[in-house]
């Protein structure tokens, strides 16, 4: 009997999507369970893409600049593609993990007669949050709410997360947990000893970030806290990877800034560069205004680089302050200065908060682990079913 899962999310995916290693990589781990595994997600492009790697088939919806018909263009369009597909596929589970990927799994569940997956990656109950302006998040809140009491099975990447699904008196036995994950095999500094990627200068420090170049990733907050740091030394570099709507806004920003000089955009860097990359600098600092969990994270403390993330979403469950890495709130430009500093001259401070994110990694976030749970929780959805097919 085969089986088909259909993974909807608002994530960014590249135009092969056999270049997004990471994800690749987990989608393979599945294949113990699934013959065919669909993505409906977004692109940068100004158009559909379709792309193809084994048995993972991608329907990339383009990506529109206001966020409010965004969400309307790729909930309409997505449905659209799910129409199509489920003739050739015949979808057994529909699996979201944000909100508006979760509307369109819940009607395509609905439509198809077949299960809801819903992945919980954060606290999205208790909004509205200011970072996020109060009407989006509001909306955040209700969809959040309402989607969580339709689904057939809901997916959380830590147990603090069952408290705010208990107020909605959710039975628990339809709950699993299953953290996310990061591949040591390639996130591991001792595989990277004395590599250093080219384009870093390693006579400076070095402060990091990587991800999508967008609103909601506050790196116009970062790029404000580092020209207060350069106020006090100038010998320090920020180097941006990735790409995205933002990218031009961010490189006129550091011009205005007068901080050019020392920030260094490097666009999109493939998933196998990333540990040189981290293996170069001194600190990773993801400054998101919202977040689900930020998987970077798992990749910084496989590699064993410090970390700063601000205290928002499901980061706080990842990362204890103070004890496996630091938080700042949100938009605190002072106060994410002051953190980068601190963890630039305080090597004492580096090597704890690195070794403790580090134990807590291979504890709970190593892909093996990971992958052993999802599988066991598919099994747990499915496993009457196919047992009488």
């Amino acid at each position: 009997m085969k089986k088909s899962v259909c993974l909807i999310a608002r994530s960014i995916y590249p135009d092969d999507i056999s270049t997004h290693t990471q994800n690749m990589k987990t989608f393979e781990g599945w294949n113990k369970f699934w013959n065919n595994i669909v993505i409906i997600s977004q692109n940068n492009s100004d158009k559909f893409i379709k792309s193809e790697y084994k048995n993972i088939y991608a329907s990339l919806v383009p990506l529109v600049t206001n966020k409010y018909t965004n969400i309307v263009y790729f909930v309409l369009n997505s449905l659209k593609e799910i129409e199509i597909l489920n003739k050739q596929y015949n979808f057994d589970l529909f699996q979201a993990s944000d909100p508006a990927a979760a509307i369109v799994a819940y009607i395509a569940s609905k439509k198809y007669k077949k299960k809801f997956l819903f992945e919980v990656q954060g606290d999205i109950f208790d909004f509205p949050n200011e970072s996020s302006g109060e009407i989006r998040s509001r909306i955040i809140k209700y969809v959040s709410k309402m989607i969580v009491k339709k689904a057939d099975y809901i997916r959380i990447i830590s147990p603090f997360l069952y408290e705010p699904l208990d107020r909605f008196e959710i039975d628990r036995k339809k709950i699993f947990i299953v953290p996310p994950r990061c591949d040591s095999k390639l996130f591991n500094k001792k595989r990277f000893d004395g590599k250093f990627y080219s384009k870093i200068d390693k006579s400076k420090k070095n402060i990091l970030f990587i991800g999508n170049l967008t609103k909601a990733k506050g790196i116009d907050i970062l790029l404000n806290a580092f020209s207060l740091i350069l106020k006090k030394d100038n010998n320090i570099d920020l180097l941006i990877v990735g790409s995205g709507e933002e990218d031009e806004n961010l490189q006129r920003q550091t011009i205005s800034l007068g901080i050019s000089k020392n920030v260094k955009f490097l666009g999109r860097i493939p998933n196998n560069e990333i540990p040189i990359v981290m293996n170069s600098v001194d600190v990773f600092v993801l400054p998101s205004i919202e977040e689900g969990m930020g998987r970077v994270l798992l990749e910084s403390m496989a590699m064993e680089l410090p970390v700063i993330a601000s205290n928002v979403g499901g980061i706080p469950l990842l990362i204890e302050h103070n004890i496996d890495g630091l938080l700042f709130e949100v938009g605190n430009i002072k106060e994410l200065s002051e953190y980068i500093l601190n963890l630039l001259s305080d090597e004492e401070l580096k090597n704890r908060l690195t070794l403790n994110a580090n134990k807590k990694f291979i504890e709970n976030y190593e892909y093996e682990v990971s992958m052993k749970m999802f599988i066991e929780m598919y099994k747990n959805i499915f496993e009457k079913k196919y047992e009488n097919a």
